[in-house]
């Protein structure tokens, strides 16, 4: 097995713009953890006051069809039917309460270490990046190694990647790979999409968290906007309760 090794302009052109396409995810993904950490408890307040009123508007619902239908509200029913109707909006509340821990309990790197991780994933994009060595798409293994590299990069794990390049490095050399001179088709093409997808990053949230954080007014003014949000649903949850409190739900003592 050979490793691609192109030697013109073009190859160049699209290796630095792999890099850089995969330096801005990885700068989105930080902006998404800081937006996270800082609107993070507002963020899962709005949700939560959010499926509050779906469930009242749930259970309203619920206990108007049976009143068309002229049976009474019995509450167990009314219980079974919501838990499974608020169970994907539960869930996905969980997993928001999850994310916001995560981002609080993560720890801050040193430069110097951000520096180590950099180097170590420029070095291994250029040994076995899937895009740039298509030769190696088939082979389960490296496409598990990418995988684990990609994660250790993202979430800044250096002790992760520099296990990883030893793994890499050793792995190839007993494929017995070597470096040959080929060209690879539709170069050109293959930088103009990667091209594209910069853009898109840069064009996009999270990436745009960016200016937002750096702008105590803007930051100030999102949390406003979070809290007013807060506060409509609490009005709404209120307003829900009185006519919930039509309906007759009867509850059997056992």
């Amino acid at each position: 097995m050979d490793i691609i090794r192109v030697k013109n302009t073009s190859y160049s052109k699209y290796e630095e713009c792999l890099l850089r396409r995969d330096n801005l995810r990885k700068e989105a993904h930080q902006y998404q953890m800081e937006y996270i950490r800082v609107f993070g408890d507002l963020i899962t307040k709005s949700f939560e006051k959010k499926i509050e009123c779906i469930r009242k508007k749930k259970m309203i619902a619920y206990c108007q069809r049976q009143v068309n239908m002229g049976k009474e509200v019995n509450a167990a029913r009314l219980d079974d039917y919501i838990a499974r109707e608020m169970a994907e909006y539960q869930q996905e509340l969980e997993s928001m309460i999850d994310d916001v821990k995560a981002v609080r309990n993560s720890e801050q790197i040193s430069a110097s270490d951000y520096e180590k991780i950099r180097k170590i994933y420029y070095k291994l994009v250029r040994m076995i990046h899937p895009d740039m060595h298509p030769e190696l798409a088939d082979d389960d293994i490296i496409k598990d190694y990418w995988q684990r590299i990609v994660i250790a990069y993202t979430y800044n794990q250096l002790k992760d990647l520099e296990e990883l390049q030893l793994l890499v490095t050793s792995y190839l050399q007993k494929k017995g790979v070597e470096e040959v001179d080929i060209e690879i088709e539709d170069l050109e093409d293959k930088i103009i999409e990667v091209e594209a997808e910069i853009k898109n990053i840069l064009d996009t949230n999270p990436y745009l968290y960016k200016w937002l954080l750096k702008d105590d007014t803007a930051t100030k003014r999102r949390k406003q906007e979070y809290l007013d949000e807060i506060a409509d649903y609490e009005i709404y949850s209120t307003q829900l309760d009185e006519v919930l409190g039509m309906f007759k739900i009867e509850r059997k003592l056992s």
